[in-house]
């Protein structure tokens, strides 16, 4: 026997392998495991609202497949209505024969309706739940949010991973802003700032959504709304650097085709800077500078090689710009929306004066101004 092995050493290595042998026989299996065969996976939910009785109307997506199928290709959905989230979720239950989890959901929506009474309360549950999946997307729906799920496409089956593939990628392009269920909890507990979420309208025969622009939120309700065209604006007045931001603006009236009349960007980079001042009579005054670069990819017109047409170009795109981003601001101010976080500058710079305010009364009545300068950097391949 080797001399290392003598003695106390060899007593002390058969004692801890005797242990962990022991230990393994509480740790070889998993206490609260649920098997998939006994729940029903949501990958998708709609919450309405039916104001005739004050009942919450949850319908679901629960996607389907038998039992040779590694993907599964169906999506069943059902829906039930009770007097809370939960309420409805039992009766969703008791139509599935098993329990439901949302740990696989993908997507969030709500109704119009529903959304300008208050959403919080429809997502509270969600909050609670240790398996609820914070990624998930959220959208208002511009009439039922249900029939958003009975939505059929061709090349998306599975209408969970339509609706999220629809979302997210105006997200990469920076048409709407990056909205899961994880990052609306800290707004929605936020004093200093508000909410938007994007919101779509469903097609005609149930062909697809389209998404139409933002629903402005004053702390958990909605308020107002803005266009798609819109929303782009208020990201980049946010300083948002995901995605192009591509845009198309009539430059021109040719007056022999209209298609020469416009001009499409994406931006390439954006300069941003924000004062926050109190004048003499005590009033904030919020001042927006932009500068964005831009990538000028489509533009019939063409000669943007020549100084003189790119500099007429830039003062026309500036001066719209400026006009929609002006417009733009007026909208949130007018919905109490502070989804720019004025209230959390004022608070970071005028904390005296930020004690005595009462936010919600005096956000509406900052004035604010933005300007806005364009400036084409590229312009493709061709003259």
């Amino acid at each position: 026997m080797p001399s290392y092995l003598k003695g106390g050493r060899l007593v002390n290595i058969r004692k801890q392998i005797l242990g962990c042998l022991f230990l393994t026989v509480f740790l070889s299996g998993c206490w609260d495991e649920q098997l998939l065969k006994d729940v029903a996976l949501i990958n998708s939910q709609a919450f309405d609202l039916d104001s005739d009785h004050g009942l919450i109307q949850m319908t679901i997506a629960v996607v389907s497949g038998n039992s040779n199928e590694k993907i599964p290709t169906t999506t069943t959905i059902i829906a039930a209505e009770g007097n809370s989230v939960r309420d409805a979720r039992t009766e969703l239950d008791k139509k599935i024969g098993s329990e439901l989890f949302a740990s696989k959901n993908q997507v969030t929506l709500f109704s119009k309706k529903l959304a300008k009474k208050d959403i919080y309360a429809v997502l509270d549950g969600n909050y609670r739940s240790p398996l609820s999946a914070l990624t998930a997307r959220l959208a208002v729906v511009e009439e039922q949010a249900g029939e958003a799920l009975h939505v059929q496409t061709e090349n998306k089956p599975l209408i969970s991973d339509y609706l999220q593939d629809v979302l997210m990628s105006a997200e990469e392009t920076g048409s709407i802003p990056v909205v899961s269920l994880q990052n609306t909890l800290s707004v929605l507990y936020d004093n200093d700032q508000d909410l938007i979420l994007p919101t779509v309208e469903v097609l005609e025969n149930h062909s697809g959504i389209k998404l139409t622009g933002s629903a402005l939120f004053n702390g958990r309700r909605m308020t107002g709304e803005i266009n798609s065209d819109e929303t782009i604006m208020l990201l980049l007045l946010d300083g948002s650097a995901n995605g192009e931001h591509r845009m198309t603006k009539k430059v021109h009236s040719m007056g022999y085709d209209d298609l020469y009349d416009f001009i499409t960007v994406d931006v390439e980079k954006l300069d941003r800077n924000f004062t926050l001042t109190k004048n003499d009579q005590g009033q904030f005054e919020a001042q927006i500078d932009l500068i964005l670069k831009l990538d000028a990819n489509e533009y019939p017109a063409d000669h943007l090689y020549k100084e003189s047409i790119v500099k007429k170009v830039n003062t026309e795109l500036s001066e719209q710009f400026t006009k929609q981003a002006n417009e733009v601001l007026k909208k949130i101010q007018e919905a109490n929306c502070d989804y720019l976080a004025i209230g959390r500058q004022v608070r970071a710079f005028y904390y005296e004066d930020w004690q005595q305010l009462d936010w919600n009364e005096a956000y509406p009545t900052i004035k604010f101004k933005a300007n806005v300068t364009a400036e084409i950097i590229y312009h493709g391949i061709i003259n």
